[in-house]
């Protein structure tokens, strides 16, 4: 009792200090806050930002684009091999969608191996047009895996001041959107009930720097394991929208949907279940269609849910295999390698949306 008294306080006062709505966490640890990276040329590494709350707040004229995203929610697969390979392949999708003008603005990966967190922040694509919530193995100290978010600099505007000006990791400088209608908020991590030490990825993003949009990041506990936890997970993460100032925002990621429990958690918890919504009757699966899902039958394990937002579209993207025999980021395979290995075993979902009723007063 005293314990969940002092989590509650804390919590409270980092909702507080960093500007940010956040729900009674009782039943999790307190939120740890993080920051954004870019990649500084100058420095040659990825190099934090200090998000001003106070730069929300500001009054500017009213923008008339069109309040749309695109999110892409992909379980990259730590267990396989070729892990810097496989996420080559991916970023090199990513590329291929954006030059064909169907790539996201908001990346979701679950799953991410340390070796396949080396390789994106080596990529010099990721580093020139993506912010990343991570910079380093920091949030795999205690875990094989971990999510990581990934936005669009294009589509969040630029930045202004050097991040490299201050030389200090604990005290890294202030960085500012200076165009774009869409603005950074804070990120950070909520430590859930859960087997294997999972978390939510939280991030808040704005709109003509006053409407919050919260997106939550999700690898739900796996296997059908009693008692589930997924349930609770779930619950925790629709609470924190439902904190985001109107109550706007989307959860996505792996939901490990492997009982008739799971089947139904967005609608238990008032959220839109997207595919539903867009495609009722149709499976969407995203796991098992290779038929090595055993002991789970194909299935939509992969799912986003979103709150106060307008669906416009959801698909599934489906891995490509590597070649058989490939030299890649230091890997090695033999040339007489008949096995061709996917990009993961999972398929991963593009969804796009808009905001509704996002005004000025919000």
């Amino acid at each position: 009792m005293i314990m969940s008294f002092i989590s509650s306080i804390r919590t409270r006062y980092l909702a507080w200090s960093h500007s940010t709505p956040l729900p009674d966490l009782s039943e999790s640890a307190p939120p740890v806050f993080q920051h954004w990276h870019i990649f500084d040329k100058s420095s040659c590494q990825w190099a934090p930002l200090v998000h001003n709350a106070q730069d929300l707040g500001e009054t500017l004229s009213p923008i008339s684009q069109t309040p749309n995203l695109r999110l892409l929610t992909w379980n990259i697969d730590a267990f396989g091999d070729r892990h810097e390979a496989r996420m080559e392949g991916i970023l090199s999708k990513l590329q291929q969608m954006l030059a064909g003008g169907n790539g996201p603005d908001i990346v979701f990966f679950q799953e991410v191996s340390r070796k396949a967190l080396t390789c994106l922040l080596q990529n010099a694509w990721a580093r020139e047009f993506w912010i990343s919530s991570e910079a380093d193995e920091t949030n795999w100290a205690d875990v094989p895996f971990a999510t990581m978010t990934l936005l669009s600099r294009a589509r969040f505007g630029g930045l202004y001041g050097n991040p490299s000006s201050n030389p200090e990791p604990t005290s890294p400088p202030t960085a500012a959107v200076s165009n774009g209608s869409f603005f950074l908020g804070p990120v950070w991590r909520v430590k859930y009930p859960s087997r294997f030490n999972r978390d939510a990825l939280c991030c808040d993003i704005f709109w003509n720097r006053t409407t919050r949009i919260r997106l939550v990041n999700v690898h739900l506990d796996s296997l059908p394991i009693q008692p589930n936890q997924r349930p609770r997970q779930v619950a925790i993460a629709a609470n924190l929208l439902r904190t985001a100032g109107v109550g706007r925002g989307v959860i996505a990621g792996d939901w490990n949907t492997v009982t008739e429990e799971d089947l139904t958690l967005a609608q238990k918890n008032s959220l839109v279940d997207a595919w539903e919504h867009l495609h009722p009757g149709e499976d969407g699966f995203t796991w098992g269609l290779d038929g090595k899902g055993d002991p789970f039958p194909p299935g939509r394990l992969d799912r986003v849910a979103v709150l106060g937002i307008r669906l416009v579209d959801i698909r599934v993207v489906h891995p490509e295999t590597l070649p058989t025999s490939i030299e890649s980021a230091g890997e090695r395979t033999a040339g007489d390698s008949k096995e061709a290995v996917p990009w993961s075993d999972h398929s991963g979902l593009v969804c796009s949306f808009v905001l509704v009723g996002a005004t000025e007063n919000d």
